[in-house]
C-alpha cells in the first residue's frame, strides 16, 4: 500500500481504489537512479487522493522551482512544509493557524522523513548534510527531491482521507544557475497518470 512509506516486501494484494506507491530506480555506469511515482489501481483517484497527491505536487514543483546554488536541503524543506501544514488545514486534516502548527513539527506524523538525500555511486550516497541539512547546495550536487504524505488507517483524520499515501520523487543536479531534473521524463501530473493508465488499457 502507498501509505507505508518504505517497504522491502510487499504482499499485499492491489484492491479498487487503492495507491500504489513504486520507488525503484536504474543503475547507469555505475551510478544510481531514485524514483518515485504514485498511481491508483483503478486508473482513477478519488477527489480525497487527488487533493493529497495536489499537495505533495505543489511541493515538488515549487522544491524544483527554488533548488539552485545557494539554497540549502534545510531551506526548501522550509516551503514545503508550509505547503503541506496549508494544505492539510484546508482539508480539515490538521486545525489551527498555519505558523503555530509550523512550530510545533504538526507535519512529522504525515511526513515523517527527509526531503532530499544524495544520489550517486549508491543510492544514499555519501556526503556532508550540515546541521539539520543546511550545507549550501553548489553546481554538480545531485540529489532527490521526494516529498511525500503519509496517512495512517487509525489517523483521527477525515474518513476520506484514511490510508492515503503519496510520494512523488525526482532526481536533479544543482547546474550553475538551477537545476536540471534527470526524471522529468516520467509524468508525475495526476491527469496525465490517468491518461497514461487509460490508455494503456485500449492497447
Amino acid at each position: 500500500m502507498a501509505v507505508s512509506c518504505i517497504t522491502l516486501k510487499n504482499e499485499s494484494e492491489m484492491r479498487d481504489g487503492d495507491l500504489v506507491l513504486i520507488d525503484a530506480g536504474c543503475e547507469y555506469k555505475g551510478y544510481a537512479g531514485d524514483i518515485t511515482r504514485t498511481f491508483p489501481v483503478n486508473g482513477k483517484f478519488t477527489p480525497a487522493q487527488r487533493e493529497i497527491y495536489d499537495i505533495v505536487l505543489e511541493s515538488l514543483e515549487t522544491s524544483l522551482r527554488l533548488f539552485r546554488p545557494g539554497t540549502s536541503i534545510q531551506e526548501v524543506t522550509g516551503e514545503v512544509v508550509r505547503i503541506m501544514i496549508t494544505g492539510l488545514v484546508k482539508l480539515g486534516i490538521l486545525r489551527g493557524e498555519v505558523d503555530q502548527l509550523i512550530a510545533e513539527n504538526a507535519h512529522r506524523p504525515f511526513f515523517m522523513h527527509g526531503l532530499s538525500h544524495w544520489l550517486g555511486l549508491d543510492v544514499h550516497d555519501v556526503g556532508v548534510y550540515g546541521p539539520d541539512r543546511s550545507r549550501i547546495l553548489e553546481p554538480g550536487m545531485v540529489l532527490t527531491v521526494e516529498p511525500g504524505l503519509y496517512i495512517a488507517p487509525d489517523a483521527d483524520v477525515p474518513e476520506a482521507y484514511r490510508g492515503i499515501g503519496v510520494r512523488i520523487e525526482d532526481d536533479i543536479v544543482i547546474t550553475e544557475t538551477g537545476n536540471e531534473n534527470l526524471t522529468a521524463g516520467v509524468v508525475k501530473k495526476a491527469d496525465d497518470i490517468e491518461a497514461l493508465m487509460a490508455a494503456a488499457r485500449q492497447q
